[in-house]
């Protein structure tokens, strides 16, 4: 995929998606939804990466009809994807429970499936953005607390951060995007996760009450 395609893709992925998002939202909540999302990123991100050193491949790639359309999987649950049900019609995409099958198949065992706290968009998108393309893949996160910095950037809203990981192959193609390794590794990403959370075992309690939800009939 061109730099130009990757580029305009996003730009239409990031217009959709903050369409129809409204402001507000307790601080305390805000923070907490923000350690899970940012912990989230980096549960996802190990899953492809792992896939990606079994299969050779990242998860969906074989989906891919053209290096200018890449498949999207919204990482959210039933009731978070209906938020977005008029936007996926806009591209390629997979369902969260082939995604999560695919990643099971490659991976060899059965998976905790980690979605956003929030079941609706408040200040920000819900749920989280997978797309796989010929070049490789992009993942990202909302993160509200997170602001702009040198490694998250803006919606086109001008007003939602979004923290992004990508496959090598696809570095310098999206904006303050890095790779798994240098996400983790960065001192700005390791001052955000290093936050204490207001109500963690509420928050945690929200996130493993859906830990099957692609598999709710």
């Amino acid at each position: 995929m061109s730099m130009h395609k990757v580029k305009v893709t996003l730009l239409l992925i990031f217009a959709f998606t903050v369409s129809g998002c409204a402001t507000g939202g307790d601080s305390a909540y805000q923070n907490d939804a923000d350690l899970i999302r940012l912990e989230h990123l980096s549960y996802w991100s190990g899953l492809i990466e792992e896939y990606y050193s079994i299969n050779g491949s990242y998860p969906l790639q074989r989906k891919v009809s053209s290096e200018d359309k890449p498949v999207l999987v919204k990482i959210a649950t039933k009731q978070q994807a209906k938020q977005l049900a008029s936007f996926m019609k806009h591209f390629d995409s997979a369902s969260m429970g082939e995604f999560v099958l695919e990643l099971e198949s490659g991976l060899g065992r059965d998976l905790d499936e980690k979605y956003d706290i929030q079941k609706i968009p408040v200040q920000s998108p819900v749920g989280y953005f997978y797309f796989a393309t010929t070049d490789g893949y992009v993942l990202w996160v909302t993160c509200i607390t997170c602001g702009v910095t040198k490694v998250s950037t803006l919606l086109m809203d001008g007003i939602t951060p979004t923290v992004n990981i990508v496959s090598p192959s696809m570095k310098g193609k999206v904006t303050k995007a890095l790779t798994r390794d240098e996400m983790l590794n960065n001192s700005t990403y390791r001052s955000w996760v290093s936050k204490s959370f207001h109500k963690e075992e509420y928050v945690r309690g929200l996130v493993k009450s859906n830990h099957k939800d692609s598999k709710k009939i």
